[in-house]
């Protein structure tokens, strides 16, 4: 490709923008290519159609486990219960042990590991998960499984490990915890522009916006599936190739937010080899008792032990309106502060849950499914597609006399 064609591309992508128009340059809309003449929207249809179709046939083969495994996701908790039902084996959904006993059984139960954070079931029948670091692997995170009423251990496990804990690392960071989040990061930017790519290739202007949306689009059953679901599922599917960007960019993310918004400062990670404080000073259900004096109501939903230089418990609870609470409790003097709720944080929590399709209720579960099984739909129509018009292109150059009379260019079709 020489210079003039590149100027020339990049000029008919300007006008198709608009931009020349901007900057007072108005130019012709026709570009000559052998005997054939086609308006600059044409060509800047094609450009587009070449980037849609190499994205997606690009980045097809990791979307495609990456939505189905978020399907897996928001159905972890039953599918957690088929495969591993010893772990909810409860003998009731009371919590009548104090936080110590949870934490000190676990601790027991996963020798060298400490507790890093309890959690209170939420849903009847649930066990009492406790996340545990150290050990023979520092930096591999175990989740013990703790019966309500007795305090009894359930089993322990790798919080990776298992079908539901494969299928959130590779959804998460393509089982590679060092690079695979900014790798998932950037295959969600190419899906958000495989869908506004998509949206400028559907719409025509000069077709009217009720023959658009007729099912009958084309010849073949693929192609109208891969137009008119497209259509479709485009918003909910832009919607979670933002949220799963935000994810994972979360500093980045931070601090775009933190331009509109206000966001509370990231608190220092834990230790990986130590989990919490060795000998804390203040009980762990005293810590509980006094979160839950900072107001009415107030049900506890995790309890972190103090970790490094932050030598505070940090009680995360419930209010009866459904929103959270943050209490800190200071491990010397059991001094109580309440940690405001940023509106950032909010929002970004708010994220976060529409992208795992839980708390919305059921319709929006069932278009996060849909939007998991999307992928596999759009990449297997869009193949079909792609091969047909290949196929078609070799039978017109095989009739063509001038074609025939070139091999080099049959070669490259």
């Amino acid at each position: 490709m020489n210079n003039i064609q590149i100027r020339t591309i990049i000029n008919y992508l300007l006008l198709d923008f608009g931009i020349w128009k901007l900057v007072g340059k108005r130019r012709a809309g026709f570009l000559a290519s052998g005997d054939m003449r086609v308006s600059h929207f044409t060509f800047s249809r094609r450009i587009w159609r070449q980037i849609h179709l190499w994205i997606g046939l690009g980045l097809g083969i990791l979307l495609v486990p990456m939505g189905l495994t978020g399907v897996t996701l928001v159905f972890g908790g039953e599918l957690d219960r088929l495969f591993a039902p010893s772990r909810y084996a409860v003998t009731g959904s009371a919590v009548e042990q104090p936080a110590g006993v949870y934490l000190a059984n676990a601790a027991a139960a996963a020798q060298g590991s400490r507790a890093i954070a309890l959690r209170w079931p939420r849903e009847t029948g649930a066990p009492v998960t406790i996340v545990l670091r150290g050990g023979a692997a520092p930096d591999q995170a175990r989740v013990a499984y703790l019966d309500p009423p007795t305090g009894r251990v359930l089993d322990v496990a790798d919080q990776r490990g298992g079908f539901v804990g494969i299928a959130h690392s590779l959804h998460a960071n393509l089982l590679s915890a060092d690079v695979g989040r900014q790798i998932v990061g950037w295959i969600g930017v190419g899906l958000l522009t495989m869908v506004l790519t998509g949206l400028w290739l559907w719409w025509r202007r000069s077709v009217s916006l009720h023959k658009l949306l007729r099912w009958r689009r084309g010849p073949q059953l693929s192609f109208n599936l891969h137009h008119m679901a497209g259509f479709w599922i485009a918003g909910p599917l832009a919607v979670m190739a933002v949220t799963g960007i935000i994810q994972s960019f979360p500093q980045q993310a931070r601090a775009v937010i933190g331009f509109f918004a206000e966001v509370s400062p990231q608190p220092a990670r834990q230790a990986s080899a130590g989990g919490g404080m060795r000998q804390p000073a203040l009980d762990p259900q005293r810590a509980v008792d006094l979160a839950l004096q900072s107001g009415e109501g107030l049900q506890p939903v995790s309890l972190t032990p103090p970790a490094g230089q932050a030598r505070v418990w940090r009680v995360q609870m419930a209010k009866p309106d459904g929103q959270s609470q943050t209490a800190l409790i200071d491990d010397a003097t059991s001094a109580l502060t309440v940690a405001p709720v940023a509106s950032g944080d909010a929002f970004t929590i708010w994220l976060r849950r529409i992208h795992e399709g839980k708390d919305h209720g059921p319709l929006w579960r069932a278009i996060v499914v849909v939007c998991g099984f999307s992928p596999t739909l759009f990449f297997l129509t869009g193949l079909l597609i792609w091969l047909r018009r290949r196929h078609g292109l070799k039978t017109s150059a095989l009739r063509s006399p001038t074609m025939r009379a070139d091999p080099q260019t049959l070669r490259q079709l």
